[in-house]
């Protein structure tokens, strides 16, 4: 330890302040903290402490997929059953594991640390990857001890945070495109609830608003249905935009389960898909291939999000210093099946 204060150029007491993530009164800059681990791994030391080695040694500690506990189950949520399939799957052959942790969205992890979840709290992981709604304090304890983050599903201009989303309003677009350039005009929108603050919603919104714009189709407000993603506000849409007069040709749905649910309270109504009424979803949930007829919908790259989450956080784990803030957009794709064709024939 004199050793390795004299070749750092710090005291005893900052290096156990590192080592230990404790904070004894004495103020460590990241600049500090980054010579100091490099000192102790070019003079090959090694802790006792599992913990303090993971901090020196962040390429050795263990992955950890943090989910925001709002999120609900797999069973709830397609896009988090597809997610987490392909984080376990993306796990490199040597380590064979993976931490899974549950998150409180609104606790303060800086002042109630002994809350934080069990991978973050014991300290053995360091390759952190987080999908749902982001706790800010959570991760400013992970990138304070010097680790980078990783976030999915969510842009967040944080340093040393990498963020993966798939391109929201392009998903808009493309479905808005795919209608329109079978003849609809008159395309209804299943939203997310009212005034909701979702980002991905937010930008799906946005992607319908630059869509239509762009494809000089207007949107009426007696086409437009607000709620809950799931297959129950799809029914309750279905009756509610059918009963409207004109009726819509096609409609545009923020979620495969919502566009289950229109297709199934239509033939339920004797209106025949997609000879009647196209439907169109967005997801890429493998729901949509056992809807009748299958859903053509907006394949959204979850799967690839994980895998690019995993092996990116494992990549900079790797090299000293944090990464700067940045996002990077994954692209979406038409999954084009028998749920949307021309318009109908007046």
């Amino acid at each position: 330890m004199a050793g390795i204060a004299k070749a750092a150029g710090v005291s005893q007491g900052a290096i156990s302040s590192l080592l230990n993530d404790r904070d004894y009164g004495i103020r460590v800059s990241e600049k500090t903290r980054e010579r100091v681990f490099r000192v102790c791994r070019e003079m090959g030391y090694l802790p006792n402490d599992l913990r303090a080695v993971v901090r020196m040694y962040p390429e050795l500690g263990e992955f950890c997929l943090l989910l925001a506990r709002d999120l609900g189950n797999s069973a709830q949520d397609p896009a988090l059953a597809r997610l987490a399939s392909a984080a376990v799957a993306a796990v490199p052959n040597d380590v064979r594991a993976l931490n899974v942790a549950r998150y409180h969205v609104d606790v303060d992890y800086a002042a109630q640390p002994s809350l934080l979840p069990q991978p973050v709290r014991v300290g053995v992981a360091s390759k952190f990857v987080g999908y749902g709604h982001p706790n800010l304090s959570l991760i400013h304890t992970i990138t304070r001890r010097g680790l980078p983050f990783v976030m999915l599903g969510t842009s967040l201009n944080l340093p040393g945070v990498v963020c993966f989303v798939p391109d929201f309003p392009k998903a808009s677009q493309t479905a808005l495109e795919h209608l329109v350039g079978l003849g609809h005009k008159r395309i209804a929108l299943v939203s997310g609830p009212f005034g909701t603050s979702e980002p991905a919603i937010l930008e799906f919104n946005r992607g319908v608003r630059l869509g239509l714009d762009k494809l000089n189709v207007p949107l009426e407000t007696q086409h437009v249905v607000y709620g809950d993603l799931n297959f129950a506000a799809g029914i309750a849409a279905a009756d509610t935009l059918l009963e409207r007069k004109p009726t819509p040709t096609a409609i545009y749905c923020l979620s495969d389960a919502v566009a289950a649910g229109v297709i199934a309270r239509a033939r339920d109504r004797g209106i025949r898909i997609p000879d009647q009424l196209s439907v169109v979803g967005c997801g890429g949930d493998p729901l949509g291939e056992l809807t009748l007829p299958g859903l053509t919908t907006v394949h959204l790259p979850y799967e690839e999000m994980a895998a690019r989450g995993l092996g990116e956080v494992d990549k900079l784990t790797r090299f000293d210093g944090m990464p700067a803030a940045q996002t990077i957009t994954l692209p979406v794709t038409l999954l084009e099946r028998g749920s949307s064709g021309p318009v109908p024939k007046d």
